[in-house]
Parts: C-alpha cells; structure tokens; sequence
C-alpha cells in the first residue's frame, strides 16, 4: 500500500489538508494528534511533556520528534493509501518509509499571517522564540526537501484545490513508481531481506515498481 508523506513548514497547511482528505474519504494522518507518534524530547532522546510556552533556552535543548515504530504501527493499518501530514525534527529518519513526498511551499509572508491566525484563535499562542525558529527554518527545510526529490506543491493555495491535485498526482499512471530519493545510505522499502517482491533497482540505486 502507498504511504505518502505531505510535509511543509509550521503554517503551510498541512494539517488542513489533512482534513481535506480526510472529508473526502482518504486516510489522512496528522501526527501532531497521535501523542504516541509525535512527542517532544530532550537532548537525551527521552519523551518529555512540552512547556505551555517554549522559551529560547528550552528550544534549544529539545525537539518535536516522530516515533518510527509508532509510524510503522500506523502506516501497516491501512488498506489503501495513506497521506501523513506533518513534519518533525528527525523526518529524515522515517523517510524510507514512505513511496512519496510531497512539500507545501509556502512564502515569508503568508507563513506569518498563518501563524498569527493559529495564535489568535489557540492563545497564548507560540512564544517568540518558538516564532523566530519557525521563521529561520522556513527555508532551510524547504530546500532540503527539494534537494532530496520531494514534489513542491503551492501551499499558499486553498486547501480543496490542493487536495484536488494533489489526488489528481498520485493518480497519475507515473506515480506507481517510487520517484523520492532518499539519503544514499537507504531505499526506499528495502528491508534486511533486500527489495521486496514487486520491486527493482534503477541505475541511480533507488527502487521502482515492477511493471
């Protein structure tokens, strides 16, 4: 079954079209409701509950992180296909589990608005110091994402024209092939047993669907 990822900044939109898809029938994972998946843990790697407001200092000794396990558990429950519709500190880590990426790009501009909304309407909102990391990685994230082969998908859009072509990609007669390269170190789907049935290697080392 295809597990498709959406990622995107804080204020991309990615819990929105999560709803999307969810309204319309698709399995749609938001981590950041699944307190088993995602979780907030100190520099030790241990699982710790997050302040109301995170400082500066407290940012800087902990992070918002996935449980692979977890994801595995929730992923291998799906009939179909599944979207997830997140992002986290260790995304890296969890990247072979999925057959696609997709990134909701988004400007300066709109990620503040966005944020400022959210903050309206869930006080006392983020502190400033959770707001500049926000902003500083705004771009970085983005163009790792890009670097690493994620599909770039306008998320200053509205949210049912992304989920319509978003739908309308994955459909695609191309999308039965895995196009998302992962770091070298890894493939996508290969396990200890090597590449599982109905898949193959290309010349570059990354996996593709049998025809």
């Amino acid at each position: 079954m295809p597990a498709l990822l959406v990622t995107g900044n804080p204020g991309s939109g990615k819990s929105a079209l999560a709803d999307k898809l969810a309204r319309r029938g698709w399995p749609a994972i938001d981590p950041d409701y699944d307190r088993e998946l995602s979780h907030w843990e100190d520099a030790a790697g241990s699982p710790v509950d997050g302040p109301r407001s995170h400082g500066e200092e407290w940012l800087r000794s902990h992070r918002w992180v996935w449980s692979r396990s977890r994801m595995e558990e929730a992923l291998a429950r799906q009939d179909g296909a599944a979207f997830v519709c997140g992002i986290a500190r260790n995304l890296d880590q969890l990247l072979d589990l999925f057959d696609e990426v997709f990134l909701l790009q988004i400007d300066e501009r709109t990620q503040e608005d966005r944020l400022m909304a959210h903050d309206a309407v869930h006080p006392p909102g983020r502190s400033e110091a959770g707001r500049q990391e926000i902003r500083e990685g705004r771009a970085v994230f983005q163009a790792q994402m890009l670097k690493l082969g994620a599909t770039a998908l306008d998320g200053t859009a509205p949210t049912a024209s992304l989920a319509d072509q978003l739908l309308a990609l994955v459909a695609a007669p191309e999308a039965t092939q895995c196009r998302f390269a992962v770091p070298a170190v890894r493939n996508v789907r290969r396990d200890r047993a090597g590449i599982p049935d109905g898949w193959a290697l290309q010349r570059d080392g990354r996996p593709t669907r049998r025809a």
